[in-house]
């Protein structure tokens, strides 16, 4: 099934290419690099690299006989394309509750860090008994809509319930900080 902002932007290379350089606007990346991160063809990847190129989202610079790509921060539209692609880009909340809900005894489950854009620690979070091999899928299917690794944890509840009582740090960084709940809530009630 194809993504929304496939079907608004026709392209799905540049649809990665824009989640990938909207998620990381102060990383620079050469073509090389982006075709191994995409698994796209270098073809693809440089055409609509020189596109963003030409619509000014994107500036180049030539270092070390590479060509990095990075965002251009003065890009008059650059805060409109990172709310639509923070949005669009990432699977529907409900079909990955129900995805996660087949794995286990899921207590709790949310995105934050790259999601949202906050500094917690971690991309997505999960607390519960959840079978790994029915996880794996799920979290390349999320890797490779996002055009990058996605850093996540899985914890029991009995675990998360000491942290949380002992206040650390981890636990805090996802807590304290903006995410999208998927199952549960830190609140007691259950969605």
């Amino acid at each position: 099934m194809k993504n929304q902002l496939e079907r608004v932007f026709s392209s799905k290379t540049r649809v990665k290419l824009l989640t990938l350089f909207l998620r990381n606007p102060d990383q620079p990346f050469y073509v090389r690099e982006l075709t191994r991160k995409l698994k796209e063809r270098i073809n693809s990847i440089r055409r609509e690299l020189e596109n963003l190129s030409k619509m000014g989202l994107l500036t180049n610079q030539r270092k070390n006989f590479k060509r990095y790509y990075q965002v251009n921060k003065s890009f008059y539209l650059l805060k409109e394309f990172q709310a639509l692609f923070l949005k669009g880009a990432t699977t529907s909340k409900e079909r990955l509750a129900d995805r996660l809900k087949k794995t286990g005894r899921v207590k709790y489950a949310c995105l934050s860090g790259m999601f949202t854009k906050s500094p917690a620690r971690v991309d997505f979070f999960i607390v519960g008994d959840v079978k790994k091999n029915k996880l794996t899928p799920i979290i390349k299917e999320l890797e490779k809509e996002q055009g990058q690794e996605i850093n996540y944890t899985v914890m029991p509840t009995s675990e998360f319930d000491y942290r949380l009582e002992l206040g650390d740090r981890f636990l805090l960084s996802v807590i304290n900080n903006e995410k999208i709940e998927l199952l549960g809530s830190l609140d007691g009630e259950d969605k």
